[in-house]
């Protein structure tokens, strides 16, 4: 076995660690700390996917997670009895139902998205500014790579909601963005507010 070999396989190993903390140990943590309801990862997906203000029904939540739908009405009966998120008949056709956010659930992200920011600002603060900018480079071409063979990145995008801007790097590498419109009005928001928008509380 050369150098090399031992190399990829270290940064391989390491980068699936990367993925597991956050994916999985750090994004617990901080739900928990945002609240106390304990949330599945497909119930806190659903409320990150309703934040983007689209119209959702049972049948496109169920394509976006590749769920059944009979799983995504249990997880969205429990969401709405948690007050979380309501049904809500679609204008023009009382057949079928929309899902929406509620203030509440509106609230959590809000929470988890201050405390996974203040988690991430004490984690840069240990790297100087040279350190951060190869970083950068390094974690886009992860991402660039990892997602070259990958055909459906619309889950990712909506959880984004188009928070990402003018960096997103799957719009760079994919040349698309599936929230284009609801990027521009973040990014005139915060323009106008000086800050990020948080969006409209949803009642």
């Amino acid at each position: 076995m050369n150098n090399m070999t031992v190399l990829d396989r270290e940064l391989s190993q390491n980068i699936k660690i990367m993925a597991q903390v956050v994916g999985d140990i750090c994004h617990r943590s901080t739900l928990a700390s945002a609240t106390p309801i304990n949330l599945t990862s497909n119930q806190f997906t659903i409320l990150k996917v309703l934040a983007t203000g689209g119209d959702f029904q049972i049948s496109d939540l169920a394509r976006l997670l590749n769920i059944s739908n009979a799983a995504i009405s249990k997880n969205i009966d429990r969401l709405e009895h948690l007050k979380l998120v309501a049904r809500r008949i679609k204008p023009g056709d009382r057949r079928s139902l929309d899902i929406i956010l509620l203030g509440e659930g509106s609230r959590i992200l809000r929470d988890y998205d201050k405390i996974l920011d203040k988690k991430q600002e004490l984690l840069l603060e240990q790297f100087s500014h040279q350190e951060k900018v190869h970083l950068l480079d390094l974690v886009k071409k992860v991402v660039i790579y990892t997602l070259a063979g990958e055909q459906d990145t619309e889950l990712i995008c909506l959880q984004c909601g188009g928070s990402c801007g003018e960096i997103c790097v799957i719009e760079s590498c994919k040349g698309l963005c599936v929230l284009p419109e609801k990027k521009k009005a973040r990014q005139s928001a915060e323009v106008r507010q000086g800050g990020p928008d948080k969006g409209p509380e949803v009642k």
